[in-house]
């Protein structure tokens, strides 16, 4: 198990993987834009936190 984090920053999204930085991806279009997450696949959530 672990925890991955999405943070929507103005320069674009960060992903952490358990607390460690892994991945940022800059914006095409404004930061506000963003109105959702999508997950495909075999994945067994355990919890959802929206801050």
């Amino acid at each position: 198990m672990f925890d991955l984090q999405f943070h929507n920053a103005d320069y674009g999204i960060q992903i952490f993987v358990n607390d460690e930085r892994f991945a940022t991806f800059a914006h095409r279009s404004q930061a506000n834009d963003i109105v959702g997450v999508q997950i495909q696949g075999d994945v067994e959530i355990n919890g959802i936190q929206i801050q």
